[in-house]
């Protein structure tokens, strides 16, 4: 499924550093919001793969 997509999740995850980064200069307290943002942006993207396949095997 990720065959042919792993470099766009790779600038996915990489464009969550940044927020990590100053997550952590708040002492962690950030990441009560930077968790579900980053859960929520994987779960995006794997219902626009998932889209993407099936539409491709039918």
């Amino acid at each position: 499924m990720m065959q042919g997509y792993k470099n766009d999740y790779f600038l996915l995850q990489l464009s969550f550093i940044g927020w990590g980064i100053l997550c952590s200069l708040t002492l962690g307290i950030g990441f009560l919001w930077l968790t579900p943002y980053i859960k929520t942006g994987n779960a995006i993207f794997y219902r626009e793969l998932k889209k993407i396949r099936r539409g491709e095997n039918f």
